[in-house]
């Protein structure tokens, strides 16, 4: 599944690096990035069916995709990946961090196994990918790193501890970051997505939706392609002056409280 859609003669066009990118989120934003004219390499780690529907999906909307298996929770697969792509077109400009885990997990219930496996796939994958896309990225055209952070790192929930502190961590590993690569032009930004309609997130909302969905201001739960649009702008030249910023893609969730009066109030005045 590493072919790519295209020749692969280096051709100078932006290209991006879309972890996680053949599901969910990661699926809209790399449709998002097609569209924009970048060529892009997309990343599973297991799920094949994904892949090869997603690589249908990409394709069709024209331009250079690329399908990556690797596992990025590794300093080997990470670089993998890097390699890959530069020998496919000879650059590197975005890298999207978005691959992650997501788990339940209460206090008394986390053993050393949970502990790791979170912080590897949410935190050190990250790091590894930036470290092995760095040297293509001093090089790159508007050079970007987006991250996906989460509400639930600045959020306190309850079974989340280690899933909200690895993305706590992806907040200050941003803002760091954002200072130690401004030199070479590269922007970092992190963006950190609320309740977003996907596979993952399914049960969750058909569980409890109609309650949860009254805390967000925009009264709907979010989309993929609207994740995929935040990134879209902070990939673009127009976003060259925004850097070690999170921007919360929530539907101004838990930004005030109680938000579903205010729809009650337009309601009752329409």
């Amino acid at each position: 599944m590493s072919t790519p859609s295209s020749s692969s003669t280096p051709i100078a066009a932006r290209v991006a690096i879309v972890t996680g990118g053949t599901r969910g989120i990661g699926l809209g934003i790399s449709r998002g990035l097609l569209r924009d004219g970048l060529a892009v390499a997309v990343v599973y780690q297991r799920d094949e069916a994904a892949a090869a529907s997603a690589r249908a999906e990409l394709e069709k909307l024209g331009g250079r995709v690329l399908v990556v298996k690797a596992d990025v929770s590794t300093r080997a697969g990470a670089e993998q990946v890097v390699a890959r792509v530069v020998e496919t077109w000879g650059r590197l400009d975005v890298l999207v961090n978005n691959a992650g885990i997501f788990r339940f997990a209460f206090l008394e219930e986390m053993d050393e196994q949970f502990l790791d496996s979170i912080l590897q796939g949410n935190f050190k994958s990250v790091v590894f990918m930036m470290q092995a896309a760095l040297p293509f990225l001093k090089k790159g055209e508007h050079p970007r790193v987006l991250n996906a952070s989460s509400i639930a790192g600045r959020m306190s929930d309850v079974g989340l501890i280690a899933y909200g502190v690895s993305k706590a961590s992806i907040d200050m590993l941003t803002r760091i970051a954002a200072a130690e690569l401004a030199p070479h032009g590269i922007t970092v930004n992190a963006y950190a997505p609320g309740i977003l309609f996907t596979e993952m997130t399914r049960e969750m909302i058909e569980s409890r939706g109609q309650e949860q969905v009254k805390q967000i201001p925009a009264g709907r739960f979010g989309t993929p392609d609207d994740a995929a649009g935040v990134i879209r702008f902070l990939c673009s030249p127009a976003a060259d002056y925004l850097t070690g910023e999170v921007i919360g893609i929530d539907g101004g969730m838990f930004k005030v409280q109680n938000p579903y009066r205010a729809q009650e109030f337009a309601r009752k005045g329409s």
